[in-house]
Order: structure tokens, then sequence, then C-alpha cells
């Protein structure tokens, strides 16, 4: 049984879902229905019911006289997703680890060797590098016993993907690989203390990325569209 979306709705709304996180709608850009029908080839009901999910994510925000848009980005919102993540991706990767099996260190093994792939080029590119480290993250928590965790932190993960690929061209990609072999690593070897600290100097490097080139663009407190 296929494990993708199986209607039209559900399509759109991957679909939509994934532009906004790897930035290809960008922060503060307006989500025109009309565009958005023509782009996605639906007509503009299943767009407007994920607008609203997304606005109910944070992905998304309704400006009263002119519509939906994408969520700008913002130095208060990445620390406090980067707060979040250091809390829920360890936790869930303590239960995965407790629970690890062959298959679930090769197919660990099997999506860290995809990211690191995708980190070839010179910058990464932003789609492609995305993807695979979603689906690295997936596969390394799942599992982790706890359903509602692993939504929590699946959920965290994809909002702070804006962030990813906001920084992913200017992060430090030597350090980058280092620390993700490190995680691996740690994985394992069923270290899940090193895991947790692998993790967290991870999320926080992206973070501390993301927060320098704000202010290398003038301190702005936030990133989008006006």
């Amino acid at each position: 049984m296929a494990n993708g979306p199986v209607s039209r709705t559900e399509w759109v709304e991957a679909e939509l879902r994934s532009a906004i996180l790897n930035g290809d709608l960008e922060p503060g850009e307006r989500l025109l229905t009309a565009q958005l029908s023509e782009r996605f080839l639906v007509s503009p009901t299943p767009l407007r019911e994920a607008l609203h999910r997304f606005a109910g994510e944070g992905l998304v925000e309704f400006v009263p006289q002119r519509g939906a848009r994408v969520t700008s980005l913002s130095t208060a919102d990445c620390s406090e997703l980067t707060e979040l993540r250091s809390l829920l991706d360890p936790l869930a990767v303590r239960h995965a680890i407790a629970a690890s099996s062959p298959e679930w260190r090769e197919a660990i093994t099997a999506r860290s060797s995809e990211l690191l792939e995708s980190w070839n080029n010179k910058p990464p590119d932003g789609r492609s590098s995305e993807q695979a480290y979603r689906a690295f993250y997936d596969a390394l928590t799942s599992t982790c016993h706890s359903q509602r965790l692993r939504r929590f932190a699946g959920t965290v993960r994809d909002q702070e993907a804006r962030y990813r690929s906001a920084t992913v061209a200017h992060i430090d990609k030597d350090e980058f690989v280092l620390g993700h072999r490190r995680l691996l690593l740690a994985v394992l070897d069923g270290d899940a203390d090193q895991a947790a600290d692998a993790i967290v100097r991870e999320v926080n490097a992206f973070a501390e990325c993301y927060l320098v080139a704000v202010a290398g663009n003038g301190a702005r407190t936030t990133v989008g569209r006006e």
C-alpha cells in the first residue's frame, strides 16, 4: 500500500507545504488562490482549506484587506523553535535508540548517506538537502514508541525547516558534515547522551547561522516581504 497522499486535496496540501518549507514560496509572499490554482492545477477550494490549516500551524498568516501570505521569519520564532527542538528531538531519539533494531540502523544509515550526498553541492541545493534532512530525522525517530512525541517533534522540525532553508547556503558545510557523522556514530553505538548532544549542537548551529545572517542585513527582527 502506498504511503503518500491518495487524494488530490492531500497531494496539493503536501506540495504547498513543501513549497513553503523549502522556501520556494518566500517568507512574506502573498498567497493568491487564483495563482496557486494555476500553479498546482486544482480548484481554489482545497487550496483555501490548506491555507487555513497552515495558519493554525503558524506557516501562513491572514492579513486584513490583503489575504494570506507566508509567515515572515523572525528571530523570536527561530529562538523558540530552536529551544523546543533541542528538547523534543533528543528525547525522541533516546526512545528510538532504546527500541533500535538492525532494520532501523540500516534505514538511518541509508538516509544519512542520502543526506550527505545532497550536501555535495556548493552551496547545497535547498530543496534536495531539506528533503533528505527531514527523511533522515523521520527515520531516526521512527522507533520512538510515543506517537505523540514523534508528531510534536516532527511539527517543530517542519516549522524550523524554513530557517534551515534560509541559511543552508551560508552554514559551514564541513562542520555540518562532521557533526552529522558524529550523530550517526553515536546513534549506531547506542550512546543516547552523545546523540542528544550532537542534535543540540546541530540545531544551535543552524539557529546561530540564521541570527548572524539577520544581523548582517541590518539586525532586522523579521525577514519577509512587506
